[in-house]
């Protein structure tokens, strides 16, 4: 009985060590609530069945009051809708939880932005783009289903 009852707490030690280990398939970062402006449209693709994908550039501020200019990445369901156009031309502050994803972390020099206005909802985002050229943007990637509208 006490081999047994041995045996048995070994294997829960070793399946809980194991679980432990950060996994080779997935970035290990917790959500974090954040509101976030959107100052434009990056990048968009749609590919229905396969799921769509929104990158945009925002104002980031997290819990702790901290602001930073980020790439936002929007990957949704192919039957989700987008956030909606009236809120991006509207500037609507959004609340959402977020995850930081330092893999897609890229300098503002590779970033690309459409020339078109109708994708730019603030000026300023050129100019900040200007000057991170040799800077490294911070990403994070959003929980889609966490978007939320603040109450006014």
């Amino acid at each position: 009985m006490r081999k047994l009852w041995f045996a048995a707490v070994s294997a829960v030690c070793v399946c809980t060590a194991w679980a432990a280990r950060p996994s080779a398939f997935g970035n290990q970062s917790k959500p974090l609530k954040a509101t976030v402006q959107i100052l434009a449209i990056s990048s968009s693709s749609r590919q229905s069945f396969a799921g769509n994908q929104d990158v945009y550039l925002a104002d980031v501020e997290l819990k702790d009051g901290s602001h930073q200019f980020a790439r936002l990445i929007d990957q949704y369901p192919g039957f989700a809708l987008p956030i909606r156009t009236s809120l991006l031309n509207n500037r609507t502050p959004l609340m959402l939880q977020v995850t930081r994803e330092p893999e897609c972390d890229i300098r503002g020099a590779q970033i690309y932005l459409a020339q078109s206005g109708s994708a730019v909802f603030n000026g300023s985002v050129r100019d900040s783009l200007e000057s991170r050229v040799d800077q490294v943007v911070p990403c994070f990637r959003t929980l889609h289903q966490t978007i939320r509208v603040p109450k006014q």
